[in-house]
């Protein structure tokens, strides 16, 4: 059996970066405690980086055999890229997947709030909220407001954290 270490160690560090970076933005953009903002960014990440790797292993019983997949094993076991002439167009595709990637954890990090909301795990709604939108007539609108400030709150920290991570493997990759 091989074990991927230098790829666990570098998804533990990815981890610790994520979750510092973005219970840092939840605590000062929801009003909510340190406590609660590093649990919210710790399950959420947790969440993604799960269905992260379900999802690479399906993609990878699915493609085996296919040149792509190949490199990607080849990093995650050795560090370093299969070299191929042209490695068979790898940029643009890992380009298309950090895209899809980026907004699939955002829309999972959404919904988990809101499901943890929902089922009072993370209540994250302060009354800072209500008095900032108290000119508001209706409950229904209030709720409204909160959720899209939850979700910019959310798009911003997923954001710097992804920045910040991107900046890591680029260095990571390069060797710096």
């Amino acid at each position: 059996m091989v074990l991927p270490l230098r790829a666990i160690a570098s998804q533990i560090l990815l981890l610790l970066v994520s979750v510092a970076i973005e219970s840092t933005v939840f605590h000062r953009r929801l009003a909510i405690s340190r406590r609660a903002s590093v649990q919210y960014a710790l399950v959420t990440d947790l969440l993604c980086i799960l269905l992260g790797w379900i999802g690479f292993f399906i993609l990878v019983q699915t493609f085996a055999t296919h040149p792509w997949v190949i490199q990607v094993m080849g990093y995650l076991f050795t560090g370093e890229f299969v070299r191929r002439p042209g490695r068979d167009g790898i940029e643009s595709v890992l380009a298309i997947a950090t895209i899809i990637v980026f907004f699939a954890s955002f829309f999972i990090k959404s919904q988990c709030l809101y499901v943890l909301q929902r089922f009072k795990i993370l209540p994250l709604e302060s009354q800072v909220f209500y008095e900032q939108f108290e000119h508001l007539k209706t409950e229904r609108l209030v709720r409204y407001e909160i959720r899209v400030d939850q979700d910019r709150t959310i798009l911003l920290a997923h954001g710097l954290s992804h920045g910040v991570i991107f900046v890591l493997l680029v260095a990571m990759i390069l060797g710096l």
